[in-house]
């Protein structure tokens, strides 16, 4: 007499915590993937290069054109419109073609403000300025 074992089988199960991993990691992969495909404008800064002696600066006075925490634009401490920015300044540049232009940035203004006053200076021509930060206690602005 022939003895029979059985052999049990498992059933076959469909586990889905590999799948659930595989598909977080391919959303995760993919999210990161759109954030470097993104292009961000930028402004291309040169910093300047700092007389180690601290002298100060030789040569005729800046341009200062500034901007102050409230929106309001000045040009040598005098109050302009926004939309006369160009004019103003290509003709101070006129008046004085060796002066370096100056950005006197109020840390409290809006980053889009300081981004439409660059465009407005390069289309009037202006590719070289500096930026200066300044507290709002420190604006040298008169009202």
């Amino acid at each position: 007499m022939a003895i029979r074992f059985r052999h049990k089988q498992p059933e076959p199960r469909l586990e889905m915590m590999p799948l659930l991993d595989v598909v977080f990691l391919l959303l995760t992969f993919f999210a990161f993937a759109l954030m470097v495909m993104v292009r961000a404008d930028t402004v291309d800064v040169e910093l300047p290069v700092i007389d180690p002696t601290g002298n100060a600066r030789q040569g005729p006075p800046p341009i200062v054109v500034s901007l102050a925490d409230d929106g309001r634009f000045a040009l040598n401490g005098e109050f302009i419109e926004q939309i006369a920015i160009p004019e103003a300044v290509n003709s101070a540049i006129a008046g004085s073609p060796d002066s370096p232009v100056v950005l006197e940035i109020d840390v409290g203004s809006e980053s889009g403000k300081l981004i439409e006053l660059v465009q407005q200076l390069r289309s009037a021509g202006v590719e070289q300025f500096s930026i200066l930060g300044n507290r709002r206690d420190e604006l040298p602005l008169s009202e």
